[in-house]
């Protein structure tokens, strides 16, 4: 990961954080909040007569009732499964660049339904183009995975659909010049680039694009995602 995408999964979960500890204790858990702040007081008065024996005792009573109090909340839950998932993603990066990443197969063992090709894999790289293929409607389903379509090694059809579902990660679909293509994302956090516009920091959004020339255009793409926390690009190349 680059430092500016570090950055942005830190900025996020800060936040999710943030929200996680103020709605327990102002609308689930509101005798925390009563704790928090008398574990607060104790260590403030504690620390100004820690020159004496019940000067200590409020001060480190203080301090482990506010760390029991804190460490019982499902933000704080939530951020040692943030950073489990984070070792794991980690760790499963470095396996995937020593074995190069996964491309959709486009031959009979493809899993296909309804003239569709389904690429589910749920943690890792996706790759589709990277080689010439035979062109079919595209539905992947993942977890954790970086996806990016190609669609220059291939011949598109007058109507073509892509169908990403995925919770994070990012996605990139790379197409042609003479492509037009209309866009249906939904994301709950994260930025979304179409070709020179760009949308930083979304939040719960449902974004609807078309290229200019969509509705003249004889060759068009339908570009269909969902993802729960990162990035859609949709680029020219």
């Amino acid at each position: 990961m680059k430092n500016k995408s570090k950055s942005e999964w830190i900025h996020l979960i800060v936040i999710i954080g943030c929200i996680l500890f103020f709605i327990e204790f102002i609308f689930i858990e509101t005798g925390l909040l009563f704790i928090v702040i008398t574990a607060s007081i104790a260590i403030y008065y504690g620390r100004k007569r820690y020159y004496k024996t019940t000067g200590k005792v409020l001060f480190w009573g203080g301090a482990f009732f506010l760390f029991i109090t804190i460490l019982n909340t499902f933000a704080v839950r939530f951020l040692l499964l943030v950073i489990v998932i984070y070792l794991f993603w980690k760790w499963y990066k470095r396996r995937q660049e020593q074995q190069g990443p996964i491309c959709i197969p486009t031959t009979k063992e493809a899993n296909r339904e309804n003239g569709k090709l389904y690429g589910n894999k749920w943690f890792g790289s996706i790759h589709q183009g990277a080689h010439a293929y035979v062109w079919e409607d595209i539905n992947i389903q993942s977890i954790v995975s970086d996806i990016t379509i190609d669609l220059n090694n291939t011949v598109l059809p007058d109507e073509a659909t892509i169908i990403i579902r995925q919770i994070v990660g990012k996605v990139t679909i790379i197409v042609p010049y003479e492509i037009e293509v209309i866009i249906d994302h939904s994301v709950l956090y994260g930025d979304t680039v179409v070709f020179d516009q760009e949308l930083q920091y979304g939040f719960n959004r449902n974004i609807q694009m078309k290229s200019e020339g969509y509705d003249t255009s004889i060759q068009r793409v339908r570009i269909y995602t969902q993802v729960w926390i990162g990035k859609l690009e949709v680029k020219r190349g």
